[in-house]
């Protein structure tokens, strides 16, 4: 029997639509499921910072990131905004609203005088997350085995974990691997932006 060239279901060009119909049934058969057999290309790891936060700990990824800034941070406080927000700050010719990602979570509030600064993009906005402390990176890979150091861990749904953050922002937690909350930072940025802006409105 011929040997049948590998295609993706989602692209058959006219060349092959003809190579397909010059074969007998049975080709035919046996190239379908050859083709129902293939291995799905698999989803690469991410790879994450692990923050620690007032009540536990989030996974943020290095892709949502553009720089880690160490204290101390020179923070400017402005009227009309979120309880979550403690100022704006000053970061490479920018001035730049800054998020309390503990208590925007949690709605606890901690010490963060010697907090780390997260710089993060949002649609080319950059925004400021700051964090208690951070950890290490790991890689992870949603809903198979987590390519980490840990090779026994997992990302697991939000709601098989005891939730420690607000109802509210359960949307914005995609996982958890090993306690950890694996967040949907895009999402939670804009969300953040439009509460900073609405709240700017009604000020």
């Amino acid at each position: 029997m011929n040997e049948h060239p590998t295609v993706s279901a989602a692209y058959i060009d006219e060349t092959h639509l003809q190579h397909l119909e010059q074969l007998s049934d049975e080709e035919f058969w046996d190239y379908a499921r050859k083709l129902a057999h293939q291995e799905p290309v698999a989803a690469q790891p991410e790879e994450c910072l692990e923050c620690t936060l007032s009540n536990g700990s989030c996974l943020i990824p290095l892709s949502a990131l553009n720089e880690v800034v160490l204290p101390p941070h020179r923070l400017a406080l402005l009227p009309a905004t979120p309880e979550w927000m403690p100022g704006v700050v000053a970061w490479r010719g920018q001035v730049i609203a800054v998020i309390d990602l503990s208590m925007y979570l949690s709605g606890h509030m901690l010490d963060l005088s010697n907090g780390i600064l997260l710089i993060a993009d949002n649609a080319g906005l950059a925004l400021g997350l700051l964090v208690p402390a951070i950890g290490q990176t790991a890689s992870i890979q949603h809903n198979v085995q987590v390519a980490s150091k840990d090779p026994t861990a997992t990302v697991e749904k939000a709601e098989q974990a005891s939730p420690w953050y607000l109802p509210s922002r359960a949307i914005f937690v995609k996982g958890i691997q090993k306690g950890s909350l694996v967040l949907d930072v895009p999402s939670l940025l804009a969300d953040a932006v439009q509460q900073i802006e609405t709240a700017a409105l009604n000020g």
